[in-house]
């Protein structure tokens, strides 16, 4: 008996824990794009990878409505639009999103589901109002046949 509660004590403390290293790599958030987080030392990034199929503006790929004139013309793809994040007990937090439909900047928080490690959860607060966007990790392709032309 005492056995059968010992398992069962081990088992509530030995959880799915949500590391760092969970969320380097590619999230395409619903709606097409993708967002690839990576670190530099100890502070989180995330670059623009790939725009939706249907973008909502912003038709020619470029940072149109950004509020400094100079960066208008600077291509979205590669674009960090996460900056400054820090990991702290399974979240990362304390940075800020660029949203290039509007230009505008706002404080983040990004988590992992902890019942879906494909899953997380990015949300962008203004004031006390927020917007949550939902993003599944893509699967990187290990293998890529390249067919080629015979002469």
């Amino acid at each position: 008996m005492k056995f059968i509660v010992l398992i069962i004590i081990s088992t509530l403390f030995v959880s799915s824990t949500i590391t760092s290293d969970d969320y380097i790599g590619k999230w395409e958030i619903t709606g097409g794009s993708v967002i690839e987080i990576y670190q530099d030392g100890e502070v989180f990034y995330g670059k623009i990878n790939k725009r939706a199929a249907n973008p909502l503006s912003n038709f020619n790929g470029l940072d149109n409505k950004n509020p400094q004139e100079e960066l208008r013309n600077r291509s979205l793809l590669g674009m960090n639009i996460l900056n400054d994040l820090a990991y702290k007990d399974g979240v990362l937090s304390g940075g800020t999103i660029y949203n290039a439909d509007s230009g505008k900047t706002y404080t983040v928080k990004v988590w992992i589901d902890s019942d879906d490690m494909n899953v997380c959860y990015i949300r962008a607060y203004k004031s006390f109002l927020f917007k949550t966007f939902r993003a599944k990790k893509v699967k990187s392709q290990e293998h890529i046949t390249v067919v080629g032309k015979k002469s």
